[in-house]
């Protein structure tokens, strides 16, 4: 497929999709995914590097057209989707695909947030629906690249073309100016791994970044700026110059038929995807035995070497307590305190956590290998292998390859509502469990809303 037809389809996707076209399942992974993210970025609204986010942007100043949630002052559209959508990676404890390392929500919902709030507020059915059209490309995206971000570095730098194609449904964009906006967000495409790998607060801004250069994308084009049409497929396109090698067939694939929103994982625990399935078979062997920790002499956690990559390393020997950021992509530290804690949580990575000597000395007898034979094709968290040798001599084995939160390892819908209070009552400004409730219940039903400017109205 050349020239711009490929993009070309895309767009008049974007502008033709319905809600009845997608689905109930499809509708309700968005909606889970908005009600998900908005419950992290009210748990992150000062999470470290959010305030100073927010005071840099308060001190440009400038139209307050936007809210940036938690910090009762709004700014230019733009500036709210970048802070927000800081907020929204801040925690690791947004939604994920679990085929290859990515956050769909994260980075769409704080837009379509800030949209509505600068611009007449989207209705309820709108919103969902774009929120979909976004989820649905950055997969696409996602399966067509070769290569995924933590093997190359290149860290989904695609998502903005979700982004931008979310906003462009929601501001009812013609199929030109979608193009437009496309194109022009295309070069704002950016993203790296490496300050994953340093546990830097660089890592958490990155969703900013898109959200932001998004919503700058789609206002430029429905004033009428243009941008590359072949922004995926040309000589110089984002396919030829980041992603080489592409699958482009599935782009199109059942284009508008499936919708692959309903591919999106939930994550009940506070860290890196890649250690989900550790803490989860860990958590199993703790409800047999609350007080398991205790008997354990040392733990080898066996991985595809992928997930070691990115997870791996040791807990400091020498005594240094983990920063949050290396203690969520951590196998260690993470299979450690959900052992002690019964959960890896916001609470499990607070400062004062991750100096307890009780974690970390378990953490310290942790080691991962990196096992090809982990490796599968439907995960890029691979299978899991925990050996566990015990002080009396003896060695428990457990192992699983499906993170819990998968589509196929679900949480209920008591998990989200747990999860969704948690992250409230995780903020500077807990919520009463009963109001909680009462948000979460309107955002589930946020298809029904005449104005969703109402669901965050207490969170600003």
């Amino acid at each position: 497929m050349t020239s711009a037809i490929l993009e070309r389809l895309i767009c008049e996707h974007i502008v033709a999709a319905t809600p009845e076209q997608m689905g109930e399942a499809a509708r309700q992974a968005a909606v889970r995914g908005i009600a998900d993210t908005i419950g992290c970025m009210a748990a992150a609204a000062h999470a470290p590097g959010i305030d100073l986010l927010a005071e840099q942007v308060r001190l440009w100043g400038g139209r307050a057209e936007a809210s940036v949630l938690g910090h009762g002052f709004a700014c230019p559209a733009p500036l709210a989707a970048w802070v927000n959508g800081a907020m929204a990676r801040a925690l690791e404890i947004d939604d994920v695909t679990d085929f290859l390392p990515l956050h769909p929500s994260a980075v769409l919902t704080p837009a379509l947030l800030a949209l509505s709030e600068a611009r007449s507020p989207l209705r309820g059915e709108e919103f969902v629906t774009a929120m979909a059209v976004g989820q649905d490309l950055i997969l696409r995206l996602a399966s067509a690249t070769r290569v995924d971000g933590i093997t190359s570095g290149r860290y989904n730098l695609f998502k903005v073309f979700g982004v931008a194609a979310a906003l462009s449904r929601a501001m009812k964009l013609d199929v030109e100016r979608t193009s437009h906006a496309l194109g022009i967000a295309y070069g704002f495409a950016c993203g790296e791994g490496q300050s994953a790998v340093d546990g830097s607060l660089a890592f958490r801004l990155q969703d900013g970044n898109a959200a932001h250069a998004a919503l700058m994308a789609v206002l430029l084009a429905e004033r009428g700026y243009t941008g590359p049409r072949e922004f995926l497929t040309g000589r110089m396109g984002f396919f030829s110059s980041f992603e080489p090698d592409p699958i482009p067939e599935r782009l199109t694939a059942e284009l508008g038929r499936r919708w692959r929103g309903e591919e999106i994982s939930i994550k009940p625990f506070a860290a890196c995807r890649c250690t989900h399935s550790a803490i989860g078979l860990a958590l199993e062997q703790r409800r047999l035995n609350p007080k398991l920790h205790e008997s354990i002499e040392a733990i080898e956690i066996r991985v595809a070497p992928i997930v070691h990559k990115l997870v791996g390393a040791e807990v400091d020997p020498q005594g240094v307590p983990p920063t949050q950021a290396s203690a969520q992509f951590s196998l260690a530290y993470t299979v450690a305190v959900a052992l002690v804690d019964g959960d890896a949580f916001l609470e499990q990575f607070t400062p004062q956590a991750l100096a307890r000597k009780d974690v970390l000395a378990l953490a310290r007898r942790i080691t991962s290998v990196a096992d090809p034979e982990m490796h599968d094709e439907r995960f890029v968290t691979g299978r899991t292998r925990i050996e566990m040798h015990m002080r009396d001599g003896g060695v428990r084995c457990v192992e699983g390859v499906e993170p819990p939160g998968n589509p196929s390892n679900p949480v209920s819908a008591e998990m989200l509502r747990d999860k969704f209070v948690k992250c409230l009552n995780g903020s500077q400004r807990p919520y009463h469990n009963d109001n909680a409730d009462a948000l979460l219940s309107s955002i589930l039903d946020i298809e029904r809303a005449g104005d969703v400017d109402v669901l965050v109205y207490g969170l600003r």
